[in-house]
């Protein structure tokens, strides 16, 4: 049992401190909840209302005294160190069916967030305090009112007010603690040991009103906790080391210290750690502080590949272990996968920072997982030559520590993705002001931009866009255009795009659009329109702007692409090459294309783009979309008079005209044309009963395998045949019947053309009239075809 392959740190010396912290809790308990309130009676004053009202406030002080403070050995009231009124424990009876249970809530929280034993902590009622608008308790300690005293509990009781907020400080660190609570149901509390200093704030409206208790411990194990734990040794020692660590020149990336406690991911939070685990996680932030490194809880995922090995039974001839998968233990390990997710920050957000892998000898403490349970495991049968193999998965929860300064490469590791999202959140964290630091990192991000030509960074693109834009630095925008979404555009990006170009100046705008233009379009020619119209719905009107130019500049640099690529000087020179790998044209990009050529003025390269088009009709899907695009076209004032409008128009209606001039004939016999590859003796009577014009069934009695056979090729082929097997004596036999669906496909295809027909028409080039007759010689033969389709039944 445990995790075989798995090389542990060698830090023995911080491994040490970490597990010298193993007293759970903090100086300092806090918090609020909504319960049942008690039955709270003051003599003179009768039981409380809650929130306590203003006339019962004024009752309670005057019954009450002022509050003294401890000087050494003597008790003194002085209101320039102490302004608040108190009432004995005397005076005050606290009842109520649903109080014990409330109260015990409370103690469960303090018991807990003080590291002390629910079982052996008492608390006893000492007073209640009332502080007026301007009350206030300078900073002090509390002396032992009682006999096994270690700490201070104050329970704040609903009241209207504002202010006199608890301030509890040990060492170095410090608790700023609202204790304001209005609501009728609610209750703030905190506890703290006695020899923490705590003060409260002036109260700025109301009052404050509190009961305090002094928190003991019965008698029992000597070595119970009796005052606000101390490990300022270790964390300054551990601050040392990891400094130390972080300048050795064999550092591993990271540290990765295991938790005692099992946690799972969505359970998992640095407020819900427990015992020594708390503790632990709690010094070792203080100590990343100050050696400037990041804390994060994570959970390691180890999945491991390898032998199967038994004790005690044996295993079959079939690899089955006949003792019983209980005694199975894991050999060599052929692969194993270690890695972190699921990670969480102290603040208890949730960091986008993907899958890290786990280095070796990054993990401690040594031996954590010698004796770990696997999660899941999973036993395979013997294969070929392989034998019985064993899988094993281990989830463990653990603190992964790492040098401030390392976060982004360690984080780019896992994918540029998640590191664009890290940088992103630091952004917000900083309120969206784009610093020194969030530069640097947004630079070294660049940088570190994959180098492989592939689309898994598609996403991180546009998050790298969008957090551009939110930085607001062109430096750093040009760059990154010129060096990664010039050689990377899909098109997805086109949106982020055009938000960023308002963050980069008109001369590097021109330039970068002009080179993607030269450098894309051939590759993505529906995309590149489509970002050059947008830009120009989104800036072309801005009045005093230099988009107009830049717009321009770019439709030119697409349309001599298109010319370059598919024109006559393409053929036999380098270029030609471009004319293979230059997609087709959607219905969108032509009509994106030309209406911005006709917008900026690009008459003549228009009609040579238009032209090379022409010329290879592949390029462009005439039947549908040219059709759908000229006539989006033909809105445009004025642009249906251009050569390249009719160039396309002209063209389209040649080619509905060559297809569907006439209707289809209907099929004068059984005749199926096939183009069958296979040379089978099956396959041979196939293409018989393909060319026999009077046959409409065969029938193949077949076994289930040849039956397969003939049922691929028909398909492949998509041969108008039927095919289904008749279940009826021995060999089943494949009925194949001839149908129509070629002709049916024809039908639909010439409706379709006509449609398209009629669109031309409303379309014509040059506005109608001679203008139109001399432009499109084809529009009498087009409405001659329409009336021939609706003459047709």
């Amino acid at each position: 049992m445990g995790v075989v392959d798995i090389e542990y740190g060698t830090d023995r010396v911080l491994e040490h401190l970490l597990r010298s912290i193993e007293r759970p809790g903090d100086f300092c308990a806090h918090g609020k909840l909504f319960a049942p309130m008690p039955r709270l009676e003051v003599d003179g004053v009768g039981m409380l209302s809650f929130p306590v009202p203003d006339s019962q406030v004024r009752a309670l002080i005057e019954v009450a005294e002022r509050a003294p403070y401890g000087k050494g050995s003597d008790t003194l009231v002085d209101r320039a160190i102490r302004d608040c009124w108190q009432i004995g424990v005397d005076s005050i009876r606290l009842a109520g069916a649903a109080w014990p249970d409330t109260f015990s809530r409370v103690l469960d929280m303090a018991a807990s967030g003080l590291g002390c034993p629910r079982d052996r902590l008492d608390a006893q009622l000492y007073k209640l305090l009332i502080y007026e608008k301007g009350g206030f308790f300078s900073a002090h300690c509390d002396t032992e009112k009682a006999g096994g005293m270690i700490a201070t509990l104050s329970v704040a009781l609903p009241s209207a007010g504002e202010g006199g907020e608890l301030i509890v400080g040990h060492q170095d660190r410090e608790f700023t603690i609202d204790m304001h609570v209005e609501e009728p149901s609610e209750l703030a509390f905190a506890a703290f040991y006695a020899d923490c200093v705590h003060e409260t704030r002036p109260v700025l409206e109301g009052h404050r009103l509190s009961l305090v208790f002094n928190l003991c411990l019965r008698a029992g194990d000597e070595d119970a906790p009796r005052e606000a734990p101390d490990y300022a040794a270790q964390v300054s020692e551990i601050a040392r080391r990891l400094v130390a660590w972080q300048h050795s020149e064999d550092a591993t990336e990271k540290l990765v210290w295991l938790l005692d406690h099992q946690y799972s991911e969505a359970g998992l939070s640095f407020d819900a750690l427990k015992n020594a685990d708390a503790a632990r996680a709690r010094n070792l932030a203080l100590a990343a502080e100050r050696a400037d490194c990041e804390l994060y809880a994570a959970i390691v995922h180890i999945e491991e590949h390898g032998d199967a090995m038994y004790e005690g039974s044996y295993v079959d001839g079939w690899g089955w272990n006949v003792g019983g998968a209980g005694d199975m233990e894991m050999g060599e390990v052929y692969e194993g996968r270690y890695w972190l997710d699921g990670w969480l920050s102290r603040d208890g957000g949730r960091p986008p920072l993907g899958e890290i892998e786990l280095q070796p000898a990054e993990l401690l403490p040594r031996g954590a997982l010698d004796e770990a349970r696997p999660d899941n495991q999973w036993l395979h049968e013997a294969t070929g030559n392989e034998g019985v193999t064993l899988e094993r998965a281990y989830r463990r929860a653990a603190l992964a520590i790492w040098p401030r300064s390392r976060t982004l490469p360690i984080v780019a590791s896992a994918g540029i993705d998640g590191a664009v999202a890290w940088v992103a959140e630091q952004l917000d964290r900083n309120a969206g002001t784009a610093g020194e630091r969030t530069l640097d990192l947004v630079s070294e991000l660049i940088g570190r931009w994959p180098s492989e030509r592939n689309d898994d960074d598609g996403p991180g693109r546009a998050r790298m866009l969008a957090l551009l834009r939110a930085v607001s630095d062109e430096r750093h925008t040009v760059r990154f255009l010129q060096e990664v979404i010039l050689h990377r555009y899909r098109g997805h990006e086109n949106e982020e795009l055009v938000a960023v170009m308002n963050t980069i100046g008109a001369d590097a705008a021109k330039r970068f659009l002009r080179d993607l233009a030269d450098a894309q379009f051939i590759r993505r020619p529906k995309e590149t329109p489509a970002l050059l119209r947008r830009l120009d719905e989104t800036h072309g009107e801005s009045p005093a702007s230099d988009w107009e130019g830049i717009l321009r500049e770019s439709t030119r640099a697409v349309l001599l692409a298109i010319s370059a690529a598919l024109g006559p000087r393409a053929k036999g020179d380098a270029a030609a090459g471009d004319t293979q790998r230059l997609k087709r044209l959607g219905n969108q990009a032509i009509h994106d294309l030309f209406a911005l050529a006709w917008r900026f003025g690009l008459p003549r390269q228009a009609a040579a783009a238009a032209r090379a088009i022409v010329e290879h009709p592949g390029i462009v899907s005439l039947d549908r979309g040219m059709p759908a695009a000229l006539h989006e076209l033909h809105e445009t004032e004025g642009l249906a008079r251009s050569a390249a409008f009719a160039v396309l128009w002209r063209h389209a209606a040649n080619f509905l005209l060559t297809r569907s001039a006439t209707p289809p004939g209907e099929p004068r016999d059984w005749t199926i044309a096939c183009d069958i590859d296979c040379k089978c003796e099956l396959c041979r009577k196939l293409r018989a009963f393909c060319k026999d014009p009077v046959a409409k069934e065969a029938r193949f009695p077949l076994r289930k395998d040849l039956r397969a056979h003939l049922h691929r090729v028909i398909d492949y082929n998509r041969l108008d045949i039927d095919h289904v097997t008749e279940r009826r004596g021995r060999p089943y036999t494949l009925v194949c019947t001839k149908n129509r669906a070629s002709h049916k496909r024809r039908l639909d295809e010439y409706s379709k053309d006509v449609s398209c027909m009629r669109v031309l028409i409303q379309s014509v080039p040059g506005g109608g009239g001679r203008a139109a007759a001399r432009r499109a010689p084809e529009l009498p033969h087009l409405r001659e075809a329409v009336a021939v389709a609706e003459r047709s039944p």
